[in-house]
């Protein structure tokens, strides 16, 4: 039951939330079927791998997901990093098959992660990396359609700016039949999306619609106009893809693992982030550690069903949330509705314009494209600016898989260095009160012989010779000090070599007639700390529960409460 979810909620279901669910599926519904195929053509796969992937997926994780509105199936970023992986697998491998494996190897992952609740994992992929890798990975998807547009054949392999000097240099052979039919299908797309003449849920019914519209439009034209130059879908088989597939050996399950683990960190980051956000608007909850099982498991019934990774879809989930689901019904209904398309409708994908596909998927992920984060991170901090920047270039330059793990290691060095070069404040009392703010920023009352510091960041290897530098130089300023104060309000860990490091200048400090004192240590830091030998280096009684007590007994006992001396 604890890993069924599914169990607590569904019977709480009402008829008003079955009716909602299924009225939800049915518009998603429309919505999948289009992006369905066009993001398995982005991964490089058989339009009808997109329909299989929304099928057992979507059903899996309705069983075992905590998230009310999350639609997990193809989505963009999860496609185009499966054709950058399929990359690594090699020519003689079957595309499906190693989309096939990517998913195996990400449910594994991802279904491993949840069983050791790792779910905390989903904090490590700061926000302004995610936000650099969505924006360049977007601009990197279109720059990829512009082949359909083109109707030419393009290089393998090659980055936007290439692709844009490619097509600029073959201008003059360009398909006009394409660019026509894809590009009236991308203007009919984006004046649906910024239509003004109707009322809100008109303009929401016309966007949901459009896709739909759109693709009839384009494979009308491309019969009554016979526009034979027109690249289309082709045949579609219903026959599950994964019955017809020659299964690589081992060593291109290695060689594809590294790929699945950046894709199992995007899935996982990006369906947690969504459904956080949904649920918020409802004041319901996820849970980050069954989220991880559930996405395992879905990504494990997506290769069940020979198909490319799965993850939670903005858009769909969206359009899902608004379109009045309230339970995950809504997920079964979908992958019911989405089963008998295929099997029913499917030999009509047969004549759709690829162009026209294109169109819908350069839309789609438009919106992921935020440039704006860029300047507005910087100036709020550089360490997180930079971040998003070299993450943006770098998808954009070397790839996304490149350019995410360029971002993942800025971001963990910038931390390191962040966190390497604490805040550390010589603090004094404010007048007539018993707060202590820094000496640099406010006029306080210091002690000649007692000098208290506060560090404003936990103190482990990589920062605590910054803390006892400093500590260094304001004794060669103060020579006549006595007590040492370290104010350890801002300190929530204390690893071994921060420990040994304030042992060490704990007994040099007292040989040179220094006593060093504690106070506001943290219930948890002072369990793990009376479990060590420091208390050795201190006097008795030298650890006080605030700065105010350690100042007035510190000061009593040297008779120097009067002495103050105002900055």
């Amino acid at each position: 039951m604890k890993f069924f979810p599914i169990f607590h909620w569904a019977p709480l279901a009402t008829r008003q939330d079955l009716a909602g669910d299924l009225a939800a599926a049915a518009i998603t519904t429309i919505l999948l079927v289009p992006q369905g195929l066009a993001y398995a053509m982005v991964a490089g796969l058989p339009p009808v791998v997109g329909l299989y992937a929304s099928v057992l997926p979507a059903i899996l994780y309705a069983l075992l997901g905590t998230s009310r509105n999350l639609s997990v199936g193809p989505a963009s970023v999860a496609a185009i990093m499966v054709a950058a992986a399929t990359v690594h697998a090699g020519s003689d491998v079957d595309p499906v098959a190693a989309a096939l494996i990517l998913s195996a190897l990400s449910g594994l992952i991802l279904l491993s992660m949840g069983l050791l609740r790792m779910g905390v994992f989903a904090n490590l992929l700061s926000q302004p990396v995610l936000t650099g890798f969505s924006s360049g990975a977007a601009i990197v998807i279109m720059a990829d359609q512009l082949r359909h547009f083109a109707g030419i054949e393009l290089p393998s392999g090659l980055h936007p700016h290439e692709v844009v000097a490619y097509l600029g240099a073959r201008a003059a052979i360009l398909n006009p039949e394409t660019l026509a039919v894809g590009g009236l299908a991308l203007l009919l797309l984006l004046a649906s999306a910024g239509s003004t003449w109707a009322g809100r849920r008109l303009r929401m019914l016309a966007a949901r619609l459009a896709p739909v519209v759109v693709l009839a439009l384009a494979t009308g034209a491309v019969v009554a106009f016979g526009l034979e130059r027109v690249p289309l879908v082709g045949a579609i088989t219903t026959r599950p893809p994964m019955l017809d597939l020659e299964m690589p050996g081992l060593s291109t399950w290695i060689d594809l693992l590294p790929s699945a683990a950046l894709i199992s960190i995007i899935v996982f980051v990006e369906s947690v982030s969504i459904g956080k956000y949904l649920a918020a608007r409802r004041r319901e909850t996820v849970d980050a550690d069954q989220e991880l099982v559930a996405l395992g498991a879905a990504n494990l019934g997506s290769a069940l069903s020979g198909a490319m990774p799965v993850a939670g879809s903005f858009s769909r989930s969206m359009v899902n949330f608004n379109s009045g689901a309230r339970t995950q019904f809504s997920s079964i209904f979908l992958a019911l509705f989405t089963a008998a398309t295929l099997l029913l409708f499917a030999p009509l994908f047969s004549g759709l314009p690829k162009a026209a596909l294109a169109a819908i998927i350069i839309v789609a992920v438009a919106g992921l494209v935020d440039l704006r984060s860029i300047p507005e991170t910087w100036r709020y901090s550089k360490a997180d600016g930079a971040s998003n920047l070299v993450t943006f270039l770098g998808v954009l330059a070397y790839g996304v898989e490149a350019g995410l793990v360029m971002g993942v290691l800025l971001s963990v060095l910038l931390y390191i260095w962040r966190t390497g070069h604490p805040n550390i404040a010589v603090v004094g009392r404010l007048p007539h009160s018993t707060e202590f703010r820094s000496v640099a920023r406010h006029q306080v009352e210091t002690w000649p012989e007692i000098l208290l510091v506060r560090v404003d960041e936990n103190l482990y290897f990589a920062n605590v010779g910054n803390v006892q530098d400093m500590i260094t130089r304001e004794f060669e300023q103060r020579p006549g000090i006595k007590h040492l104060v370290l104010v350890m309000s801002g300190v929530g860990f204390v690893d071994s070599s921060a420990l040994r490091t304030l042992q060490a200048a704990a007994e040099n400090l007292r040989a040179a007639g220094v006593t060093v004192h504690l106070a506001d240590v943290k219930g948890p830091v002072m369990d793990r700390l009376r479990r060590t030998r420091i208390f050795e280096q201190l006097a008795p009684g030298q650890v006080f529960p605030t700065a105010q007590v350690a100042v007035t007994a510190l000061s009593r006992a040297a008779e120097r409460e009067k002495e103050l001396i105002p900055l």
